[in-house]
């Protein structure tokens, strides 16, 4: 353990006077807080926009009740079907509401189970509230028709004097007298709708910073590969295994990546929701640096890739669009890409964190075992000789 404790040590002395070290530790705040600050104003207040799908007949009185909610937060904008998909998947709505065909004859026999499709992308933030209020407004134009029924069927009124009352119950009530939805957190906490649009931003930057430390994570290999290399290692490597000399400086070198990405992402509102996954974040790559050390082949190839690696990170996650919407065929790779896993640990899943840190310490375990058979080889090769 004393040896473990001492080159632990000897790693973070050498990252405090390396300058790449403090680069990634002053500059990747800068980028988020920066980012942050210089952000236009109208921009970090402009409506979220959401697509409307309306069918070929009908609906107008629908649009014209959900089109009247368009405000700072949230704009509905009437679209055909594939536009909508096309605007979500890149991105620039948030969501959108699709109407079935049938939607008027539906409302008129007071059948709303599943009235609406729902069209999200993993980096929608204010489909909560485009639900609720697609609900309000569908419930305010079937509210007549249920009071009438419910009149009817009571016996208080008949149908002749019900037709008559209709007009009664198609007023709308006060704004004291309706029901007020308020969000929440699940801490309990009120959930502003402007909150909630800019969680948007909070998103990109996150991603951002993921892609950043996956960077970092790619270089410490590189590093890592090329000091198991040098003769000092080899001189040291029939003493200590791989993983007691690697894991020391592996733990060194992270140490200021994940200081770094803490501090950039207090530029966010929520900065714990963010800060968390970092952890398991940085377990996962970082088992794989292990992995990619160990193979001169493959971190001496990682110059080559590096510049093609935050692009592919990128595509392969919701940060700028989701292209699974448009290539249904890449729908597991961002499902399963380590920076979608990052992101959907921030946005509350813990299962996918936990899926990471899993990944990482499996991947760990498995070069540990394999370095405790590589140790027992030349002692099993001794005794079937004896």
């Amino acid at each position: 353990m004393s040896f473990v404790w001492t080159c632990l040590k000897s790693a973070l002395r050498a990252q405090l006077a390396s300058g790449r070290s403090w680069l990634l530790l002053l500059c990747l705040p800068l980028l988020t807080f920066g980012v942050r600050g210089v952000l236009p104003a109208e921009e970090a207040s402009a409506p979220v926009r959401v697509g409307v799908v309306l069918p070929v007949r009908g609906g107008e009185e629908f649009w014209k009740k959900i089109s009247a909610r368009s405000g700072v937060v949230i704009t509905f904008l009437a679209a055909d079907e594939d536009q909508a998909r096309r605007q979500v998947a890149a991105g620039r709505w948030d969501c959108a509401l699709i109407l079935p065909e049938d939607f008027e004859d539906r409302l008129a026999r007071r059948d709303t189970y599943r009235l609406f499709t729902l069209l999200t992308g993993p980096g929608s933030t204010v489909y909560p509230l485009v639900r609720e209020t697609a609900a309000a407004c569908a419930a305010q134009l079937a509210a007549p028709g249920v009071a009438e029924d419910y009149l009817v069927d009571s016996g208080a009124l008949d149908r002749e004097e019900a037709a008559a009352a209709r007009p009664r119950l198609e007023e709308e009530l006060l704004e004291q007298q309706r029901v007020q939805v308020r969000l929440e957190t699940a801490d309990g906490r009120a959930l502003e709708a402007l909150e909630l649009a800019d969680s948007g931003v909070d998103g990109l930057l996150a991603g951002l910073t993921g892609v950043v430390l996956l960077v970092w994570a790619l270089f410490t290999a590189m590093d890592l590969g090329r000091w198991l290399d040098s003769p000092f290692a080899q001189r040291l490597l029939p003493l200590r295994g791989r993983m007691e000399l690697l894991l020391p400086r592996l733990a060194g070198a992270l140490a200021p990546a994940l200081a770094s990405g803490a501090l950039a992402l207090l530029a966010l509102e929520r900065p714990w929701a963010y800060i968390w996954p970092l952890m398991p974040y940085l377990m996962f790559w970082g088992a794989l640096a292990l992995a990619l050390a160990r193979v001169p082949a493959a971190w001496k190839a990682l110059p080559a890739v590096m510049p093609f690696v935050p692009a592919a990170a990128l595509l392969l996650s919701p940060v700028p669009a989701d292209l699974s919407l448009l290539f249904p065929a890449l729908a597991p790779a961002v499902r399963w890409s380590p920076l979608s896993l990052y992101l959907r640990a921030c946005a509350g899943s813990r299962g996918d964190g936990l899926a990471l840190a899993a990944a990482g310490l499996a991947v760990t375990g498995i070069l540990w075992a394999l370095d405790q058979w590589k140790a027992r080889e030349p002692a099993l090769g001794k005794r079937q000789g004896a």
